[in-house]
């Protein structure tokens, strides 16, 4: 069986799909990611916000069988061709562990940039350089922690095993903001609303599966193919007949 697709995965609740197939393409949002297994204690970027957009390479198989991802990310999903994803500038992210080389790289890289600051007055230069740094942290992603969704569990989650791709906008569009700092909490929800006016669009041929729960959900989510308004009503029927239900996978391919 492959490890790995060649189709990027999207999973939401219904509502998220029949909003990703009515405008044709996602929208960002700040997600909380956490790095105290990696950060120094005191870095305020131990928690942080990160505008992306998420999606996961695997197979329709190895989603069928995984509950946990279900459950933590929804079962609905709509899978993008790779070459859409690669196009479009998403990427997968780095995993990394505390004693990793690029772990032990970025402790490097803050003393450096600790001791540049107090060598120079060139303030510019130096939060140039701290935000590029803290930009990198779009597309690295701890190997194991607790927190998932904004919730922190009991027991260690390997997030390796979601084998996360990511588009995030570029530094000068939308930087990462740190959640130990109060007032970004709030920030983030009035980003968030200034988010939804840019899309990251896809075509129906773009499009190579739509999984629902179940057989009964198609009425739904038909409806909000049929409500996309900006493609033909053939290409309506193309993706309609693309919907598969994870119920009809494990039947036939289980």
């Amino acid at each position: 069986m492959a490890v790995s697709a060649n189709t990027l995965f999207h999973f939401t609740s219904i509502k998220g799909l029949t909003g990703i197939l009515s405008s044709s393409g996602f929208y960002c949002q700040y997600s909380d990611e956490h790095f105290e297994n990696i950060l120094p204690s005191k870095s305020h970027y131990r928690f942080t916000y990160i505008p992306m957009i998420s999606f996961c390479d695997l197979t329709i198989m190895q989603l069928s069988n995984d509950s946990i991802h279900r459950k933590n990310f929804g079962e609905f999903g709509i899978g993008l061709t790779k070459e859409w994803g690669i196009l479009n500038g998403v990427s997968p992210v780095m995993y990394v562990h505390k004693e990793s080389q690029q772990t032990k790289r970025l402790y490097r890289l803050i003393k450096a940039l600790k001791d540049f600051r107090r060598r120079t007055n060139d303030a510019e230069t130096i939060d140039s350089i701290q935000q590029e740094m803290i930009d990198s942290f779009k597309y690295i992603k701890p190997y194991t922690g607790n927190w998932q969704k904004g919730k922190r569990f009991r027991d260690k989650i390997i997030f390796y095993n979601e084998r996360e791709w990511r588009y995030s906008p570029l530094l000068n569009e939308h930087a990462v903001l740190s959640g130990v700092i109060k007032e970004n909490r709030k920030e983030v929800k009035k980003i968030n609303v200034e988010l939804k006016k840019s899309l990251i669009k896809f075509e129906t041929k773009d499009v190579k599966f739509i999984v629902i729960k179940s057989k009964k959900n198609i009425p739904v989510v038909a409806k909000g193919i049929n409500d996309m308004s900006e493609i033909s009503d053939t290409q309506k029927n193309e993706l309609i007949t693309k919907i598969i239900s994870f119920e009809e996978i494990r039947e036939d391919f289980g």
